[in-house]
């Protein structure tokens, strides 16, 4: 489990899924909220930002 503090003070725990793309030694990893505490936050962020989520490479 990760735990991620976050500078507005909430406390993010999450999962780590990776997926291994072998025919090019590539991973995708995604971050899911581990518990519903984390989910509820994450929402909350999500509201105040302006535009959608976006991958990072």
């Amino acid at each position: 489990m990760l735990r991620l503090n976050h500078s507005s003070g909430h406390e993010l725990r999450l999962l780590r899924e990776t997926l291994d793309l072998s025919s090019d030694a590539q991973q995708l990893v995604v971050l899911l909220p581990a518990d519903e505490e984390t989910a509820q936050s994450i929402d909350r962020l999500r509201r105040g930002l302006p535009g959608r989520l976006r991958a990072i490479s």
